[in-house]
């Protein structure tokens, strides 16, 4: 295998210094090419047919494993709590007082409720709207505040302008 790569090369060789002219004949020699290693034949089919398994023991199906005992839940490291039940199942978690002041409010709401069905604006009507709403819940406050302020706006601007117009006119 070397025997032919030498003569490999030496051809090569002979044909570059025949191609190159005189002065680049100086110039430094190739650099070293590593040699292939040598290929190993693959190893003959007829060997490898030699090496067959053969199988002469018996091996036996692993037992079965033994069946557990049943879980037995240990013993919890806490007591839960018990709380009991009051024995006046209508005591409710307010004081009687605190429920009668309740009881009386609502009463009031609904008294003022009924009031105003009369107007048809009461808070059970889907058709109002929250406008139509709170416009019929100011209007008694709006009619108050007008009887009080109105007829003195309206004397202050009634005075302001013919003041203006008589200043106009001299």
């Amino acid at each position: 295998m070397e025997e032919i790569l030498a003569s490999i090369r030496r051809i090569i060789a002979e044909d570059n210094d025949a191609e190159k002219p005189a002065e680049e004949a100086a110039a430094p020699p190739p650099l070293h090419v590593a040699e292939p290693e040598p290929i190993s034949a693959p190893a003959p089919v007829a060997a490898m047919k030699d090496d067959v398994l053969e199988l002469t023991e018996v091996v036996e199906d692993e037992p079965e494993p033994e069946p557990q005992a049943p879980y037995e839940p240990e013993e919890p490291l806490f007591q839960p709590r018990r709380f009991e039940m009051p024995e006046d199942p209508t005591e409710g978690l307010v004081s009687r007082a605190t429920a009668a002041a309740s009881t009386a409010a609502f009463a009031a709401m609904h008294s003022r409720v009924r009031e105003r069905r009369d107007s048809d604006v009461y808070l059970g009507n889907g058709a109002i709207t929250l406008e139509e709403l709170v416009r019929e819940l100011l209007r008694p406050q709006l009619q108050d505040w007008l009887d009080r302020n109105l007829p003195g706006m309206v004397e202050r601007l009634v005075r302001e302008e013919i003041e203006r117009l008589a200043r106009a006119a001299k």
